[in-house]
């Protein structure tokens, strides 16, 4: 790290500054220039904040296999917290934490005879 003289030392702490407020702004918001996530999207956003497309939601929404909400009765939204939820939900256990699950009911049907 060089060292940092005098006369570059008001510039090196609104530098600082601004570095500080861009994280504050990603903390609070998500979002580097400070403009909230909205909590309920559409079906467009909601498909890439998924990451998967928009045809693949559409069917899981004829399938409800997540909560979707449509007010007017046209367009689907989703809240971004039940999105996040759901996607949560959907864990699969690693290979190793089913041998572990399978070596306890083992050791568990063991002692049981």
């Amino acid at each position: 790290m060089e060292k940092i003289s005098f006369e570059q030392l008001p510039e090196m702490v609104a530098l600082l500054l601004e570095k500080v407020e861009r994280l504050e702004n990603l903390l609070l918001t998500g979002k580097e220039d400070g403009t909230v996530l909205k909590e309920m999207l559409t079906i467009e956003e909601a498909a890439e904040y998924m990451g998967i497309s928009k045809s693949s939601l559409y069917k899981m929404n004829m399938r409800n296999e997540l909560p979707t909400y449509r007010p007017g009765g046209k367009r689907i939204y989703l809240k971004r917290s039940e999105i996040n939820e759901w996607m949560s939900s959907q864990r699969r256990d690693s290979k190793a934490e089913i041998e572990q699950q399978a070596v306890a009911y083992l050791a568990k049907q063991a002692r049981k005879r």
